[in-house]
This record gives C-alpha cells, structure tokens and sequence, in this order.
C-alpha cells in the first residue's frame, strides 16, 4: 500500500472518529417526567408540564448543560395509580432511554416506582410528601418538596396554636399519605389536649361522601380536618360538604390544595384553611423572577405544582453539569449533597436522605377561589 494511501486511510478514520464524537457530543440529555396526565390527579401533571417546560426554555437559552448540549422533555403518563407509575418509569428507563427522572405527585405512586429506579437512575420525586419515600435511603432518590412530617409540623401547630378547637374531626382517604397526616395530627391534638371525635377514611373510588359528612355533622365538631392528595376527589367532597352546610372551622391537609382543585370546586373551597411550601407572595428578587416569567410564558400566575418541578429540572441540569457526566449516578448525588443550589424559594440543601426543606412556610386560606396567606412561617 502506498504512502498516500496510507495517510488517507488514516484521515478518513480519524475524520470519521472526529464525526462520530461530535455527534455523542451534542446528543440531548433527556430528563423524564413521569406524572398523572389522565384520572383524579391529572391537574397535577398539567401544573408540571408548565413548570418544566419553562425551566427547559431557560436552561436551553443559556447554552444547555455538559459543553452545549440540551436539554429535552419526555413525558409519561403515570395515570395516578401505583400501576401506572411502574409503567410510565419501565418506559421512560428502557424504551425512551432517559438520563434521569422525576415528577411525582402520589405518595404510593412515587413508592412503586422508586422499587424500579433504585439504584439504576437518578430520580428527584417533585410532589408525593410521604416520609417512607425518602426513608428507603436509596442514595439516587431525591425530594424537593416537603415530606408530610415537615409540612403537619408547620400546620398542625397552627391548627392548635391559633384555631384553637375544642373538638377535631377527620376525613381522608386510605393512602401512604393519608396514613402519616393522621398519626402526626392525632399526636399534635393529644399533646395540646384537643378531643379528636371521629375518623372516617375511604376508599380511592369513593365519590359519594354524604353519609360520612352526616355523621360528622352529628357530632359538632369545632373543625373539620379533610386530607386528599387528588384534586378532583377533593373538589367533591366540599361541594358535599357545603350542600349539608359546613362546619366552624374547616381545613384540608398541606400542599393539596391547587389551582386545580379550587377550580373544579367552583367556589365551595371558600373558607378552607390550608398551608404550603410557596406563594406569590414569596419573598425574594429569584421568587419575582420566576413569578414574572411564568406569568410571561402563560398569562396565568404560578402555583406550587407549577414551582417545585421548576426546580427539579433546574436541579437536575446543573447537577450534572457541575459533576461533569449524564451518567455517573453517585458523583451527581454527591453532587447534589454537598452543595446549596438556589431556587425561588430560597437556597435548598439537602440531607442525607435527599430531602430539600423549605425555608417558609405558608398559612393560607381560600376566599373567592384563591389561595390568601395568613402567616408565613420560616424553617429552623
């Protein structure tokens, strides 16, 4: 073989070689959002569409991650059930090949499909509160916002501090959440001497809740305590609750009360006390910056949903551009771990159960359909 044939070969391998890596280079890394799109929660994953597609827009704007590649978006319906989650995450790991995952909104969801993506991927739960999620110590498994213990903490020490009822009675529905809310509220009524006079607890199909209203209702309670994860449940059970006219003082559990919810409720929410992780009002030059773009983008004003998996992604991206790889699951944790990373609601840390805690907390209550704040509490 002659010289120049020799050298030849060589610069078509090399420029092949050259082609080929250019091309890994500039490969999207694609984030997973698996979220209810259909069923009971499905306001959920419209909230998250919204949110996340505003942090792919401004991490895309910026030059994306990783020496210039972008970010993309796949959806999959979870259909809120444990069932669903398990499907949605399965395809998004094998079929759509993704480099990390995250959404969630149902505590019980969330739990199946972290038994798929334990140590396999990096999976950052947006919206599902349950303790246990976080509990597992799966070292890929992160959680931005707060766990039902953070959030009853923060309320149940407003409902006795400031309500005040003589007599508390409780309704929810039989999940993982559900489970957490009761047990912490009926330690926060014993320890403050508060008489908690009835729990009723139903099934994820119940949509007729008037005969657990009228037994209530019989006993007088002073407040009424409603805890549901599922907006559209939600919204029916206070419509029921104001056909057979209410009660003095009236809350739902933290960080289930949506935009969602309160529109299907068509104006039966008014009155009910509640509290969240952000609002509005949120102070902050980073809060107003997302405030204003969102309502930019959408003509409408953000909410938590909309917020936290904002966040995730932002999380997510930067994470891994500062470990340097898409890939390497225990350096981006580490990653994650030993560092702050600013947000709208403040500058999130998290600890070595991957949880991030909000540095306020919201009192609100709904008057004419939207969330009102009463008190901001901050985080020790």
């Amino acid at each position: 073989m002659s010289r120049l044939c020799l050298s030849t070969i060589l610069a078509v391998v090399a420029g092949l070689s050259a082609g080929i890596g250019a091309a890994h280079a500039a490969e999207a890394v694609r984030i997973g959002i698996a979220a209810p799109f259909s069923g009971a929660a499905a306001t959920y994953g419209q909230d998250f569409k919204r949110g996340a597609e505003l942090a792919l827009q401004e991490i895309n704007a910026k030059g994306g991650i990783l020496n210039g590649r972008k970010v993309e978006l796949v959806y999959e319906d979870d259909k809120g059930s444990p069932q669903g989650g398990v499907a949605a995450v399965q395809k998004l790991m094998a079929v759509d090949r993704v480099n990390a995952i995250t959404g969630g909104t149902n505590s019980s969801v969330v739990l199946a499909e972290s038994s798929v993506t334990r140590n396999r991927i990096l999976q950052v739960n947006v919206g599902a509160q349950a303790d246990a999620i976080t509990d597992q110590g799966s070292p890929w498994l992160f959680q931005i916002n707060n766990t039902v213990s953070m959030n009853s903490q923060a309320f149940n020490s407003y409902i006795v501090g400031a309500l005040k009822p003589k007599t508390v009675a409780y309704m929810g529905e039989n999940t993982e959440f559900n489970k957490t809310v009761l047990e912490l509220l009926k330690s926060s009524l014993k320890d403050a001497g508060i008489a908690l006079v009835n729990v009723s607890i139903y099934d994820a199909d119940t949509s007729d809740f008037t005969s657990i209203i009228t037994k209530i209702k019989s006993l007088n309670p002073d407040l009424l305590y409603v805890s549901d994860g599922y907006p559209a449940r939600a919204a029916q059970a206070w419509k029921q609750i104001r056909q057979l006219g209410g009660f003095p003082m009236e809350v739902m559990s933290p960080g289930t009360v949506v935009p969602g919810a309160l529109a299907s409720a068509g104006g039966a929410m008014d009155g009910v006390i509640t509290g969240d992780i952000f609002m509005m009002s949120a102070p902050g030059e980073a809060a107003k910056a997302f405030v204003d773009a969102y309502s930019g983008k959408y003509n409408v004003s953000p909410g938590k949903g909309n917020l936290i998996v904002y966040e995730a992604v932002h999380l997510i991206a930067a994470a891994m551009d500062k470990a340097g790889t898409d890939s390497d699951y225990a350096k981006i944790s580490g990653t994650i771990r030993d560092n702050a990373w600013p947000s709208p609601r403040g500058e999130l840390r998290f600890d070595a159960k991957g949880r991030a805690r909000a540095p306020y907390f919201y009192i609100q209550r709904v008057k004419d359909g939207k969330l009102t704040q009463l008190e901001v509490m901050k985080s020790h």
